[in-house]
């Protein structure tokens, strides 16, 4: 539980939150461009920014990847441990029982 703590807290403050989005409008209808026109290219800027942005995700993904292997690591090493005590509380009852 003590690893588990700083990993959320250090998560949470690594999430970016989203990007709010306008109310969708009351009418259905979708406004289209006319055949002559063709969306705006992305801006170098936008480019530029996504990539940075993708770049910080997959940064996250990387680093929470690891951070379960090690947590994983963490709790088969607690269950070796576990099993090794338990043999030894039945050693040392039957020593007593004797």
């Amino acid at each position: 539980d003590e690893v588990q703590a700083p990993a959320a807290e250090e998560v949470v403050t690594n999430v970016v939150p989203p990007t709010p989005t306008s109310p969708s409008p009351s009418s259905h209808v979708i406004p289209s461009l006319p055949p002559h026109q063709s969306p705006c290219p992305p801006q170098p800027q936008d480019a530029e920014a996504s990539s940075h942005l993708y770049q910080q995700v997959l940064d996250t993904c990387s680093d929470l990847v690891l951070r379960v292997e090690g947590l994983e690591n963490a709790n088969a090493a607690k269950k070796l441990e576990i099993v090794k005590l338990k043999a030894r509380v039945k050693k040392l009852e039957k020593i007593n029982k004797v």
